[in-house]
Formats: structure tokens, sequence, C-alpha cells
């Protein structure tokens, strides 16, 4: 089968690739119609291996090369005893695994296993024509959910975890640093849970115009764009993060959900005389998050076609996926690759 491999940095191969077996009990092949590109895969693909394993994973057993992907959706074409999906089941992929007997497992938050593993980062993922998958990975998506969709819900379940995170935004004001793509879903995900205004703050004029298009108040990062009870930090920098601490009101909190690749100095004594509160957020768990974020798309509450800067088929994955987005990241937001093509 053709797949986007990753052989380390600055070399992705779109090649023939073992197809996968016969799924074993408990586990499914889906054939994927669309899967997004991350900015995980692109920190991979230029600084890499970050966190793509080099010697063999703990509970995958898999190290580079592999195959990327974890933004997946399509459909069941076969499946292993158990499994409890027929083939033929339109779905999306959560795409997390985890030990299943340790406390976060056990919780329904595998997101947070010591061995946690992710399909397309420590085990062979979606940028594929098939991929096996365990079956608790998958969640049906309605009949009347488009394939580009479902192949963004995994990024919409990141931010609704974030906004669960930072507490209930029903009637506040809320501000959002980072309108890229998980800035604008967590700004939409705030927005349909009743936030009186939402406010997107970028240095980017092109991606604050889009945001402004999409009916976001828009604003800069420095001080005089004013202070917010709840602020999401989704640049992933050091001058995202003190913006964003920075602008948050009072007794406000700050959800980080931005990846960060080293660590950051923070000032506590002002944290501590605003009695600030700082929460972390990190990926998503099916139930909490996967779900929900498939029911505000059936539901028409996020406006996904807006976050689609491209579709490409696979055979160009590289060449018209990750380099674009490498040379001219304000022009695109989601770049979505058809794995049927």
């Amino acid at each position: 089968m053709l797949a986007a491999v990753y052989h380390g940095r600055h070399d992705i191969r779109v090649q023939e690739w073992p197809a996968p077996p016969n799924p074993p009990a408990g586990w499914v092949t889906v054939a994927i119609a669309y899967c997004g590109i991350c900015g995980t895969d692109i920190d991979e693909y230029l600084h890499g291996p970050v966190v793509i394993p080099t010697t063999t994973h703990p509970l995958t057993g898999a190290k580079a090369p592999l195959v990327l992907g974890h933004e997946g959706a399509g459909v069941v074409v076969a499946a292993g005893a158990g499994a409890g999906i027929d083939p033929g089941t339109r779905v999306g992929l959560e795409n997390s695994v985890g030990c299943g007997q340790c406390a976060a497992c056990l919780s329904g938050n595998r997101q947070l296993c010591p061995q946690y593993a992710v399909i397309g980062l420590m085990m062979d993922g979606a940028l594929a024509e098939t991929v096996n998958v365990p079956a608790s990975m998958c969640a049906e998506l309605p009949p009347s959910l488009p394939d580009e969709a479902g192949a963004l819900a995994e990024s919409l379940a990141v931010a609704v975890r974030a906004v669960r995170r930072a507490g209930s935004v029903a009637g506040v004001d809320v501000h959002v640093f980072g309108a890229g793509t998980i800035g604008l879903m967590a700004a939409q995900v705030a927005r349909s849970s009743g936030a009186h205004s939402v406010t997107l703050r970028d240095l980017s004029a092109a991606r604050l115009g889009r945001a402004a298009a999409m009916g976001f108040e828009v604003a800069p990062p420095s001080p005089d764009g004013g202070r917010a009870p709840v602020v999401f930090e989704c640049t992933g920098t050091a001058a995202g993060l003190a913006d964003s601490l920075s602008a948050t009101a009072r007794s406000g909190t700050t959800v980080v959900l931005g990846v960060h690749d080293r660590p950051r100095e923070i000032d506590l004594v002002a944290l501590l005389l605003d009695e600030r509160v700082i929460r972390a957020s990190l990926s998503h768990a099916m139930n909490d998050d996967y779900i929900p974020a498939i029911e505000l798309l059936r539901r028409g509450k996020v406006d996904f076609e807006s976050l689609i800067t491209d579709r490409v088929p696979l055979q160009g994955a590289v060449d018209r996926g990750f380099d674009p987005l490498v040379a001219d990241p304000e022009s695109h937001l989601k770049v979505l690759i058809d794995c049927r093509q």
C-alpha cells in the first residue's frame, strides 16, 4: 500500500509500505479517507525525532521508520474477533492507546498513561491507505458528517478538553492566544459553550483576518489587548505563554494547551498576588472529549470548512502538504490528505 513514512528529520517518503495484516482480536482495519497534518507532524519533520521512538516503544514495539498520521477518519474494512464494529462502519480515530491497567486508563484518561502511545507517532498511523487500530480507538461517525469533518474531530477534541479544563466559560469573556487550527477550534468551542465574548490574539494579520471572518473579536497579543477571566494559550511559544499569563485577569484561569519544546519561566509572585490559576490540558479522552467533539460537528456548532486550507492526494503529501505548511504557515491552517487517491 502507499503511505507517508517518517525516516528522520527532513525525511518523509511517500512509498510502498507493507499493508497491515488481518486485525487481531479487538482490532479493526480502517481504510482511511482523510488524514490531517498536525503541528506535531511538522515538528517531527523539522526537528525530530522528538516523540517518535528510535528504540522499541515499550507498549507498541514500534520505532522509526513508521507511518505518520494521527488525525484520521475512514471506513472499517475488516474486524477481529470481539471488535464490536462491523465492516462498512464509518469511524473517526481518537488515536491513543494505553496499557489498560493503570489508574489513568481505568478512569478513561489513557492520554495520561505512563505508556501512552499515539498512532502515527509511536505506531503506524493514518497517512496511509489502511491502518490497524484497536476498536476502542474508533468512534462511529454520523451519516450526515463528511469524512473531512471526521478527520478534524481529533483536533477539535483537544479544544473540547481545554475548554472543560477551564471550568465553566458561560457568560465570561475569553481570550485565545494563537489563531491557528487549535486556537480557532478552542474559540469555537468556547463560543458554543456560552462565552460572553471570544477574542483571538495573534501577531499574524492574516490569521486575525481569518478569525474576524469567522465572527470573532481580534486583538494583538500586546498588553493593550486587555485581560480576561479565561485565557487559552495555544501558541507553544515563550512569548505566547508570557502574554497569555499577563492577559489573565485577577483570580482568572490560564489553560495551556500549546505544546512547548523547552522549560519556561513563570513569575510566581505575579501569579500569587493575582491569585490566578494555570491549568494544563493534554490531548483528549474518548468519552469526555472526542465523542462530544463529533456531536459538536454533527450539530453544526463548528465551522470546519473554514479551517481546511487544502486537500491533497496521498502521493503529494510531502511536496503539496508538509512543505507548503513549512514554507508559508500563515496561509495555511489544516491540510487534509486524501488517502484514497
